[in-house]
């Protein structure tokens, strides 16, 4: 009953994006559209940023956690193929002003992964100042390109799309190979 709530109200806030930016849907806009009275929202929500959180997690996260075995650049292929399937979507999150919450949780989902390819470390707390500085640069950065992809009008070129990111994971990769040999000392 709660997961055919939650969805009754993505669905209807999915809707009402397609009608009008997001900046102008209010809850009770929301829970008008789901036919549904207002307090069930925040029984299931604090807010419309967290129904957007909540249609990544099922759209992007758990997806995604269900192909842990993928290698790195094949996972951001998945990502950005599963961005890529509900594109207008993102595409309206992103250009609405306060993209923030998408931004974070595709970050939250990278920085875990990049953590690992850099510093072969699962545990981000464990990282130094420095590595958590490089990580993070990094996740930032991969994240503006998948961002980019995502807000751009041009029909997604998966040869360009591979060969960036081919290319990112050539210079990454030497410094993983090099971090092993400072570690191996």
């Amino acid at each position: 009953m709660c997961r055919n709530t939650k969805q009754k109200i993505a669905q209807a806030l999915r809707q009402l994006m397609c009608e009008r930016p997001l900046s102008k849907i209010t809850v009770q806009d929301l829970m008008e559209r789901a036919q549904m009275k207002r307090q069930s929202f925040y029984y299931h929500f604090q807010d419309i940023y967290d129904v957007l959180g909540w249609i990544c997690e099922g759209q992007l996260g758990a997806p995604l956690r269900e192909e842990p075995e993928l290698d790195f650049e094949e996972w951001c292929l998945r990502l950005i193929d599963l961005m890529e399937k509900d594109r207008a979507f993102y595409r309206r999150v992103f250009l609405a002003g306060n993209p923030e919450v998408v931004r974070d949780f595709c970050e939250g989902l990278v920085r875990p992964r990049m953590g690992r390819l850099l510093f072969q470390e699962d545990d981000l707390c464990r990282l130094s100042r420095e590595q958590t500085f490089v990580t993070n640069f990094c996740t930032r950065a991969l994240t503006g390109y998948f961002v980019d992809l995502c807000v751009s009008r041009k029909e997604l070129d998966w040869g360009e799309v591979r060969g960036c990111l081919h290319s990112l994971l050539g210079v990454l990769r030497p410094s993983e190979e090099l971090y092993l040999r400072v570690q191996a000392g």
